[in-house]
């Protein structure tokens, strides 16, 4: 039985007859050493690893992601990046051989010989880069895997009660994607560009997950909330984005995308956004004292307009959307100006709350955001069951 090191790769016996020595540092035994290697899990880390041991030099093996230039990566990686987009770029002074690695005609990348190597330098490089064809063919799979089992992750997260932590892990997991360090959610205008977007947020940070749900582009986003808050600034100039607290624990999930969605649904901005946050908060942390407050203030209002079918709350949100205006808030909710003011009126007797005095003012207007975090948890609640 032969021997085979950490990667299942065959071992040379150190009694190896000069045949068998000869087959052995054939390009093809090489490569289907490197074949091997990659099935056991290597990569094409360990392509490189193999045909650099046999061509006697450091060999890189590059397959740039599509629509790169590589203007991080070193003048090898910019070189290959360049020739794969097109381009006809100078040879740099560190690249002594090269492998192209083309499949149907497209070229994909190369293998790279890095400093002088052996004689037979050539043959080992055209091994890599047949082996890497299959390591590149296995490495979609498993993204056209992962995007099957992340098709419907968020749209399945937000319709649940309860995301357990282990669940949400778990899952996340199997997408390869790392929520231990804590995630923020992103919520995209339904009129910009989703390609661009999906783009610029796989660009900016890989381990994000990305899902239309409803009119909106949805993105969980794992890190820290200061890289969240750098791709929000990115994404800015292509669209209207709205950004949730950052969460700890990978069972906020849910909640963070939630956030984020009522975030651009009521357009809020600065302030406005900063308490629809806090106020989240609240309900995770205490909901029933989110239920008391709103139904200590702005209930006996709520409970009027379900038995008399009227629309005080709806008055009392466009009159506070449009800053107190009178005329403006007729406008919008299709009255007369006296209607208002007899709305605000009857608000006032239900409540003992003035929506004309300012306090009270702020106070009804705290009360219809907790309603509104607190109707939106219900609603997505659902049934519940276990998730993935």
């Amino acid at each position: 039985m032969t021997d085979t090191d950490d990667y299942g790769s065959p071992m040379t016996p150190q009694t190896a007859t000069p045949e068998v020595a000869a087959w052995e540092n054939s390009a093809v035994f090489v490569q289907k050493m490197m074949v091997e290697g990659l099935v056991a899990g290597g990569g094409l880390d360990r392509v490189a690893a193999i045909a650099a041991e046999h061509a006697e030099g450091p060999v890189g093996i590059f397959v740039p992601r599509p629509g790169t230039e590589g203007e991080d990566g070193t003048p090898a990686e910019r070189y290959v990046a360049e020739l794969v987009a097109g381009g006809e770029p100078e040879l740099p002074d560190e690249v002594h051989e090269i492998a192209l690695i083309v499949c149907a005609g497209e070229l994909l990348g190369a293998a790279v010989l890095l400093d002088e190597g052996c004689p037979r330098a050539t043959d080992y490089l055209g091994a890599a880069a047949t082996a890497s064809l299959t390591g590149i063919a296995m490495m979609n799979a498993r993204d056209e895997t992962a995007r099957t089992l992340g098709a419907s992750f968020i749209t399945e997260l937000m319709t649940r009660r309860d995301a357990r932590v282990d669940d949400v892990l778990r899952r996340a997991g199997l997408l390869g994607r790392d929520l231990t360090e804590g995630l923020s959610a992103l919520c995209v205008d339904a009129a910009s560009d989703r390609v661009v977007v999906g783009a610029t947020i796989e660009a900016h940070n890989p381990h994000a997950l990305t899902e239309k749900v409803g009119d909106h582009l949805m993105a969980l986003v794992p890190g820290r909330r200061e890289t969240v808050v750098e791709l929000s600034v990115r994404l800015a100039a292509d669209a209207v984005v709205t950004v949730s607290s950052h969460y700890d624990r990978a069972g906020d999930a849910r909640t963070a995308l939630e956030e984020a969605r009522l975030l651009m649904e009521v357009g809020a901005t600065g302030a406005s956004a900063e308490t629809f946050r806090l106020l989240f908060q609240v309900s995770e942390e205490q909901p029933e004292r989110l239920r008391t407050f709103t139904a200590g203030t702005i209930g006996p209002l709520l409970r009027h307009d379900a038995e008399h079918a009227t629309e005080l709350e709806k008055t009392l949100r466009a009159y506070f959307d449009h800053n107190c205006n009178m005329n403006l808030t007729a406008r919008t909710t299709f009255t007369h100006r006296h209607t208002v003011s007899n709305r605000l009126t009857r608000v006032r007797e239900l409540t003992g709350l003035d929506p004309q005095h300012a306090e009270d003012r702020e106070l009804l207007g705290l009360a219809l955001k907790a309603h509104r975090v607190a109707g939106l948890r219900t609603a997505a609640a659902g049934p519940e069951r276990r998730f993935g």
